[in-house]
């Protein structure tokens, strides 16, 4: 699963959430931004173990239910109505043709019903899909023991801080995905799951922090912005690898070669030493890097609800959960 790929502080939890009597300096996010970025590929790593133990289970569930798999990768897009402009909220780098090709085989089967402007209204049926399916994969972490319950509801706590405090906080960046995203766990789920949750709505708020930065260079060309990404990460030279690598997203080379291009032509990329290669020019790294920057700034803001401390506590239960799932995955 994967789309793209933060608000003022607002104290969301009045109780004392910090070790022993709470005290401890607020976080002085210009001068700690850069010591939190180690955070997300850390978080980022653990999304994908969760994927690697659940999403196969999820993906049997749907083929033995008849539910289909898109219903479950686009419940983070939402799961009360669909459209094009909706999805390219979250995800302006898919061709919008994959989507439309979707739509009319849901609305045929009867998960997704036509509205009058063009979108698409979410059946109850396709929701208890999904809840059904999600739950399935779930199951497999139910024998997750490798952790102490204190340390699971301590982790679960400052995540939910960070959550709340991301929703509260003042715009920029565009709230869309952490709010309309589809959430099945709650309160009463497994500690382990509301975890996962929480990480899950972390991974939303990324993506609204990160297109809220980089959305005004590209507005409505998102495939040039893909371009400019895949040079600027050296995964590709030219639109036929981009085409290898992105194939997921549903462009052809051809589209490539034009968005390719188009990055030349607005000064983000330039003929490299070899024929039919092509690498970022001086303007696109920075400006890409400011993207980067700024897609931080927004991301990390709400982590100021969380003293120094429960920052350093936070940060060692998640590289904790990492090596355990990891070893539980592995066991299955």
């Amino acid at each position: 699963m994967n789309f793209c790929s933060s608000r003022r502080p607002r104290r969301a939890f009045s109780g004392n959430s910090a070790p022993g009597d709470g005290a401890g300096s607020k976080l002085n996010l210009n001068t700690n931004v850069e010591s939190l970025t180690k955070f997300w590929p850390l978080i980022y790593s653990i999304i994908q173990e969760f994927w690697n133990i659940t999403e196969p289970h999820i993906e049997d569930s749907a083929v033995r239910n008849d539910i289909p798999i898109e219903l479950y990768l686009y419940s983070e897009l939402g799961l009360s109505g669909f459209s094009i402009k909706d999805f390219q909220k979250r995800d302006p780098f898919t061709n919008p043709e994959q989507f439309e090709k979707v739509f009319v085989r849901l609305n045929v089967k009867g998960w997704i019903e036509p509205l009058s402007d063009g979108s698409f209204r979410v059946t109850e049926k396709a929701r208890e899909g999904v809840r059904h399916i999600v739950r399935m994969g779930e199951t497999q972490l139910l024998d997750f023991k490798s952790m102490p319950d204190h340390e699971l509801e301590r982790l679960a706590l400052l995540l939910k801080q960070i959550v709340a405090e991301s929703k509260a906080t003042r715009e920029p960046p565009e709230k869309w995905a952490i709010l309309i995203r589809f959430r099945v766990a709650d309160e009463h789920s497994p500690l382990i799951v509301q975890i996962k949750e929480y990480l899950m709505d972390l991974f939303a708020y990324r993506d609204d922090s990160h297109l809220s930065a980089a959305r005004p260079h590209f507005n409505e060309a998102g495939i040039v912005w893909m371009v400019l990404g895949s040079l600027w990460k050296g995964e590709a030279v030219n639109a036929q690898q981009i085409a290898e690598k992105m194939i997921f997203r549903g462009y052809e080379a051809d589209d490539y070669e034009i968005a390719v291009q188009a990055a030349v032509g607005v000064g983000w990329a330039e003929p490299a030493d070899r024929a039919d290669t092509f690498r970022p020019t001086q303007q696109g790294r920075e400006l890409r890097e400011q993207a980067e920057h700024l897609t931080n700034e927004y991301f990390y803001a709400p982590w100021s609800v969380l003293v120094q401390d429960e920052i350093d506590e936070l940060y060692d239960l998640l590289t904790q959960l990492r090596s355990e799932l990891s070893v539980y995955r592995r066991s299955r």
